[in-house]
């Protein structure tokens, strides 16, 4: 599958030492993936943190829906797989997570309207921010996105 790409980067988050972007955004007809960015201010020191830090250490991310629903990167808040339906949208998976953010992948394409992404890092004294992108932009690029290699017909 080739995604449709969406060309944003969306500021999610910033303060005098850190900023969290949305970024690298490609949508496919089941959902969308892209990567969770953080950067910080140059005179900000690196922290190194081991992989055991708490999940209360970790940057949260929300993304909802404009019909209200919503899904989020607490690996607690995953769906239990059942059989092999597929659970309801929207669910978002975190894949790679560190201090310099990571890649994020959400099931389920949003409706028409606003698409809400939240994030607060209470260890890194990051309040709750919220930015909001056009859920249309990724519903277009989603459109494009072309599959390689149609599944075959059994005849």
């Amino acid at each position: 599958m080739v995604p449709g790409v969406v060309p944003v980067a969306l500021l999610v988050a910033r303060t005098d030492t850190h900023a969290v972007l949305v970024d690298n955004l490609l949508a496919y007809p089941t959902g969308f993936d892209f990567d969770l960015a953080v950067r910080r201010h140059p005179r900000q020191p690196r922290q190194h943190h081991g992989r055991a830090h708490l999940w209360g250490d970790e940057l949260r991310l929300e993304v909802r829906f404009a019909d209200g629903r919503s899904a989020d990167n607490d690996p607690r808040s995953w769906p239990r797989p059942a059989g092999d339906q597929p659970p309801d949208p929207p669910v978002l998976y975190q894949s790679t997570s560190g201090p310099d953010g990571g890649h994020v992948w959400l099931w389920g394409l949003p409706p028409p309207g606003p698409l809400f992404f939240t994030c607060q890092w209470p260890a890194q004294q990051i309040p709750p921010w919220e930015a909001v992108l056009d859920a249309g932009l990724v519903l277009a690029a989603a459109r494009r996105a072309q599959t390689l290699w149609p599944k075959e017909t059994s005849a």
